[in-house]
């Protein structure tokens, strides 16, 4: 039996390549999110260039955690892409830097919730269709889940089970230094799912008065 597969590019349809070991070769020749991004699929949410402090991990304010709630009844999954996250500002203290998570989160923001306050913002989408309030002519569609990169978002604290995967780590301890490096660059490859009811958010090992310019991009997946 012999299935042979068509490949769609500008010209038409084609052959695909086939590696010696029969494997099929892929050239990401827009970059891996490229077709995520033409589908308007892609979102990120950055927070001032000034930089934020990253919450420590037991924190229930998550401001500077770039929290992604994904709501029950949102329809889709969200995929965590990348996460950046550079030194503005402030001394620094030695810290890892992970993934928080937490599922059973419903949709409800309310006293006695686990959500007390969330204050939503809204993600850049990929196709660069709405940039600071200006429309373009991307034409990406609206992020279905709650996102924020400022204000305040409010949960109930957080335990050491709830962190999922470290991203990295600070570099340097009690800088103050403007010329220290202290950059975590960190591509989640696609090892998580975040389903509705779900949130997840960035977190430290420690506190610290150093602010951090972040950005964390996921694309939307239709259920």
């Amino acid at each position: 039996m012999k299935l042979e597969l068509p490949f769609l590019h500008k010209t038409g349809i084609g052959a695909g390549l086939a590696g010696e070991d029969g494997q099929q070769l892929i050239d990401v020749l827009n970059g891996k999110y490229y077709n995520r991004t033409l589908q308007g699929r892609v979102f990120s949410q950055s927070c001032t260039p000034l930089g934020l402090a990253i919450p420590i991990y037991t924190a229930t304010a998550l401001v500077g955690g770039m929290p992604i709630w994904n709501p029950a009844g949102s329809g889709v999954k969200v995929v965590p892409l990348k996460y950046v996250a550079g030194r503005a500002s402030g001394t620094a203290a030695f810290f890892a830097v992970g993934l928080m998570a937490r599922n059973g989160m419903g949709s409800v923001i309310a006293t006695g919730a686990q959500c007390t306050a969330f204050a939503e913002t809204t993600p850049v989408n990929g196709k660069l269709s709405l940039v600071n309030g200006i429309a373009g002519g991307g034409g990406g569609v609206t992020s279905a889940v709650k996102s924020s990169n400022a204000g305040t978002v409010t949960v109930t604290a957080a335990v050491a089970a709830e962190w999922i995967q470290t991203l990295g780590a600070t570099g340097v301890e009690a800088d103050a230094t403007t010329n220290g490096i202290s950059l975590i660059d960190y591509d989640f490859d696609g090892i998580f799912e975040v389903y509705p009811g779900t949130m997840v958010w960035i977190g430290a090992t420690k506190a610290s008065v150093a602010l951090y310019a972040q950005t964390l991009t996921w694309t939307e997946i239709l259920l």
